[in-house]
């Protein structure tokens, strides 16, 4: 449901036309991905770093390196890994679906498209790498503001307290 079949098949298709390195972080079970390994290029496996059950500080020393994150799931809500990148000013490839319209915007700060499209993926994978900024892991200023304030414990505070509000006062 997450989309890494559809990640690796994507990348596949690309690991000819760029240089890169990709990190999976996951939990400690490689199963799934050890599954896919016959279903990618020898080069493509060659590229990948797995690197299993860190920290929130891991993480974020990991976003601090990305160029992009790349999200190609279902099914999804309000996926963490999007907010953190959004938050980190990291550009986003990601599914159109669940919350992460709600923070990725367009030529902002990442590229959407359909879930389960690959060929719009690759694209849109293709587009972000020749991007002016996502290209070399940079996004719009305002935008990142925007997001992180949008994002905020304080904004988000402020919301919850506002629903319980409303809930308590029916």
């Amino acid at each position: 449901a997450k989309g890494t079949d559809l990640l690796l098949r994507a990348l596949n298709e690309l690991v000819s036309e760029f240089d890169f390195e990709l990190v999976l972080i996951s939990g400690s079970d490689r199963t799934y991905l050890d599954s896919l390994k016959a279903a990618v290029s020898p080069e493509l496996w060659r590229r990948i770093t797995l690197k299993t059950n860190l920290s929130a500080q891991e993480v974020a020393e990991e976003m601090a390196m990305a160029t992009l994150l790349l999200f190609p799931t279902r099914v999804d809500t309000s996926p963490n890994a999007v907010k953190e990148a959004a938050v980190a000013g990291v550009p986003v490839v990601g599914s159109d679906i669940g919350g992460i319209p709600d923070y990725i915007f367009p030529g902002k700060n990442g590229l959407l498209f359909p879930s389960n499209s690959l060929d719009q993926f690759i694209e849109a994978i293709r587009t972000a790498c020749q991007h002016p900024l996502f290209g070399r892991g940079e996004v719009d200023g305002e935008t990142l503001k925007k997001v992180q304030n949008y994002l905020s414990p304080k904004t988000m505070g402020q919301r919850f307290l506002a629903i319980y509000k409303k809930v308590i006062g029916q």
